[in-house]
């Protein structure tokens, strides 16, 4: 039985990740006043990262139309597909899986199977490679979706902003709201409740103490079977929290890529985030 994973561009994991794996993106959207962006598609990150900081206010964005997600429904299908695993953003977050739901019942809903990772980055990535593995162990897509509902429970997100304008002006702040009064003076610490929604994890005075924190705050997870580093704007500081962490656990592949746009325009310049996996115990 062939069973084909579907996710969407936030998933961060690296393009030549996914061109391997053979999962195929839907790409969200973003919005600079009239022109609009597909998600990592008709901008690169150098760019995006340059109308965001010389914007006065940064893009909106959208989930894909449900056209976009029938379209890819129906070529995998049509090239031979048995089954489709769809993987996306959390639902707290997005309409995503809204859009993906409604392609699906219009398409197959007995062979399409989408998923709320319940989460996001690397996050959802990291149930986009379960789903993957699983595929080609030759299980059905009831046994993937199965498999991927014990995940999220294990899955995190820590994440250092420089400030909670972004998260504020996308209309994202929720729990952390209580940090706007010092917003100014401190560096916020943010990671994702349950079902996906932003909360505060804490603040510091400076970036040097944040890093530091993060680093902090991914030992207490330990074990971990995953973990992957996200930035946004800043290659050479994630790349070196990525060497820095392949030191600490040098038994564990440690993925690193530059934030998507979409959530890019969320959390601003200079973002740095663990995304982590759980080993099961």
């Amino acid at each position: 039985m062939s069973v084909r994973v579907v996710t969407d561009s936030t998933c961060d994991l690296p393009e030549a990740v996914r061109r391997q794996s053979g999962i195929v993106t839907v790409p969200l959207r973003l919005h600079f006043a009239d022109e609009v962006f597909r998600d990592r598609v008709d901008l690169d990150d150098s760019e995006f990262v340059r109308r965001l900081v010389q914007g006065k206010l940064p893009p909106s964005t959208s989930q894909p139309p449900p056209g976009d997600f029938e379209a890819v429904y129906r070529q995998l299908l049509a090239d031979g597909a048995d089954e489709i695993v769809s993987v996306h953003i959390a639902s707290a977050l997005s309409g995503t899986v809204s859009s993906a739901n409604i392609a699906a019942h219009a398409v197959d809903p007995q062979r399409i199977h989408v998923v709320d990772s319940r989460t996001v980055s690397l996050g959802t990535g990291f149930l986009v490679l379960e789903a993957v593995a699983r595929a080609e162990a030759g299980d059905s897509a009831a046994e993937i979706v199965a498999r991927l509902a014990t995940m999220p429970t294990r899955v995190g997100i820590i994440c250092l902003l420089d400030t909670l304008r972004f998260l504020l002006l996308g209309g994202r702040i929720g729990k952390v709201r209580a940090m706007l009064g010092t917003a100014l003076a401190i560096k916020p610490l943010i990671g994702l409740g349950p079902d996906g929604s932003v909360v505060p994890l804490g603040r510091v005075r400076s970036r040097a103490s944040g890093v530091r924190r993060l680093a902090e705050l991914l030992a207490e997870h330990r074990p971990l079977e995953r973990c992957g580093v996200i930035y946004v704007g800043a290659p050479d500081e994630g790349l070196a929290l990525a060497e820095q962490t392949r030191r600490t656990y040098p038994d564990m592949e440690v993925i690193a890529d530059h934030c998507s746009p979409v959530l890019s325009t969320h959390t601003g310049p200079n973002t740095l985030a663990y995304c982590y996996l759980e080993a099961e115990g």
